[in-house]
């Protein structure tokens, strides 16, 4: 897995800018390695018989000469398409990372950079996309660490589904077959705060993101951020950031 690897050669071919909604594609054995951000998604994607999901703020690598198939029903995504030298894989990866601002702003980053075409731009380029590689790796062995838990696999359903308005801590608790206040006390003494506050403190995170873009009404980023009524979404925030979401940028 290419985000366990602390050393990573490569050259970059380029970068771009998607935008896809309700599309089936299927990609046959290209030649280059591909690094996605995924900003907005809703996505399942094939591959022999494995099969992932992946949502909002999702990174995902896809590796050269690997078939798949790709059902969206939306996605928003920055892709780095490269040659990687010294790796290889023949399965489709993918991380929910906690901190996936950082991302968001690297893969900006590299995007506008090599778009601009300016002098050096690939190197700068190359040293942004090790840094990625870099965050991925630490990012990773975290992750790794969660897998050691009782409850790693409901840690893992939490950081991919806590965005969606179906999502529950019963049907978290279910995924480690344990009971739902058994996992809650589990939860608690692993990450020092309750599952339902651990998953309100990154919803309100999401919403500060898309709150700083400018270009949604907060009714819609309460959609996008799993709540059905904005009232209960303004509360939650306003809890967490001790200001209504509606005068956010005015005191940041």
């Amino acid at each position: 897995m290419i985000f366990e690897q602390d050393s990573t050669i490569f050259k970059i071919l380029d970068v771009l800018y998607f935008e896809q909604k309700d599309v089936k594609t299927t990609i046959t054995k290209r030649s280059y390695d591909a690094l996605s951000f995924h900003y907005e998604a809703d996505a399942v994607v094939n591959s022999k018989n494995k099969e992932i999901t992946y949502t909002d703020n999702a990174i995902c690598y896809f590796p050269s000469e690997v078939s798949y198939t790709k059902n969206a029903k939306k996605d928003k995504m920055i892709v780095i398409h490269f040659k990687v030298f010294n790796y290889r894989c023949d399965n489709i990866e993918y991380l929910h990372p906690d901190d996936f601002e950082k991302y968001a702003k690297l893969f900006k980053k590299i995007f506008d950079i090599w778009n601009a075409k300016l002098p050096s731009y690939k190197y700068e380029c190359a040293a942004i996309l090790s840094n990625i590689f870099a965050e991925l790796y630490k990012d990773n062995k975290n992750l790794n660490e969660d897998k050691k838990s009782k409850i790693s696999e409901s840690i893992q359903y939490i950081k991919s589904n806590y965005l969606k308005k179906d999502f529950s801590l019963q049907t978290a608790a279910k995924k480690s077959f344990i009971s739902e206040s058994y996992f809650r006390k589990i939860f608690s003494e692993e990450f020092g705060m309750s599952p339902k506050k651990y998953v309100i403190e990154h919803r309100i995170k999401y919403a500060i993101s898309l709150i700083k873009e400018e270009h949604l009404s907060l009714q819609e980023i309460s959609q996008m951020c799993g709540y059905d009524d904005y009232k209960h979404f303004s509360s939650e925030f306003k809890k967490i950031m001790n200001v209504a979401p509606s005068k956010y940028t005015y005191k940041f």
